[in-house]
């Protein structure tokens, strides 16, 4: 292993004592430098495969993503769970920096030292994390986190190559929002493990939500997993106690049908093959 540089190794103690300052910064460098990055995972190790649940939290803009996830988090906090929240937002075409769009979201939740939130811009990738989110759910792992959930918005490929990255998909919906069943039943990815109809409360939610059912039914029926499919109004948390029962009974298939080890190993793969890839990328621009 390389020799620690001076103000990593004094990050690594601050990072051992739960300094969310430190992890703070921690993710920062290894968002910017992915030499820095090597250099972090190669000397935490075997501490960024520590238990946790990773959650992903995808679906179209509007759908109340955030609001559901703030909902969650504090559900988790109830029972004792110490929170990651990943916000994957669209880059800056200038910056490349994310887009926060609701800092009392970020505030509110922020407060509680065992909840840590962190927006990523998507660095010009198709749907995918950036090299910077993967490595921040690895980071949160070694942190300690018991739940890590990572939000992203859009539908189609974004989903496909998120869900290589967590342990449970939720996809989110609404009332009113056709297109994404349609999408769904001409052959979107099998990748939803809970489904969710969010704001419930307006009209034609009965029908799309028989509707939704419907399709993740037969869609799903091979399945040993049979995805949930849950009603929320996330403003007033109604649902979210089923919501989270869901996430949990999920998990704990995982572990009891041994396919956590068979995703995460996926999601090495994938991740072995985007390394490689960026690599590629970045010797081609040296030359062009």
């Amino acid at each position: 292993m390389e020799e620690l540089s001076d103000e990593l190794s004094t990050l690594l103690e601050r990072f051992k004592t739960r300094d969310t300052r430190a992890l703070a910064r921690i993710i920062t460098l290894a968002e910017r430098s992915a030499d820095f990055s090597e250099r972090l995972l190669d000397a935490l190790g075997e501490q960024t495969h520590r238990r946790a649940h990773v959650i992903g939290v995808t679906g179209a803009p509007g759908v109340g993503k955030s609001t559901l996830i703030d909902k969650l988090v504090l559900k988790f906090r109830e029972k004792g769970k110490s929170v990651g929240v990943i916000a994957i937002d669209p880059s800056s075409v200038f910056s490349g920096g994310a887009v926060l769009g609701d800092r009392s979201r970020m505030n509110r939740l922020s407060v509680d030292p065992q909840v840590f939130i962190r927006s990523f811009g998507t660095a010009g990738e198709l749907g995918g994390l950036s090299r910077g989110a993967r490595d921040a759910i690895k980071i949160l792992r070694a942190f300690g986190k018991d739940v890590i959930i990572v939000e992203t918005t859009g539908t189609g490929q974004n989903e496909v190559d998120v869900a290589l990255y967590v342990h449970t998909s939720v996809v989110v919906t609404m009332p009113g929002l056709g297109d994404d069943l349609q999408l769904m039943e001409a052959g979107f990815p099998e990748i939803g493990d809970v489904f969710v109809l969010n704001k419930s409360d307006l009209a034609g939610s009965d029908a799309s939500y028989a509707e939704l059912k419907n399709m993740v039914q037969l869609r799903y029926a091979e399945r040993a997993w049979k995805p949930r499919v849950i009603k929320t109004v996330g403003v007033s948390a109604q649902g979210v106690d089923e919501l989270l029962r869901a996430l949990e009974e999920h998990y704990d298939h995982l572990v009891s049908s041994g396919e956590l080890a068979l995703r995460e190993n996926a999601g090495f793969r994938k991740e072995v093959e985007e390394i490689i890839k960026e690599r590629l990328e970045h010797e081609l621009k040296r030359y062009l």
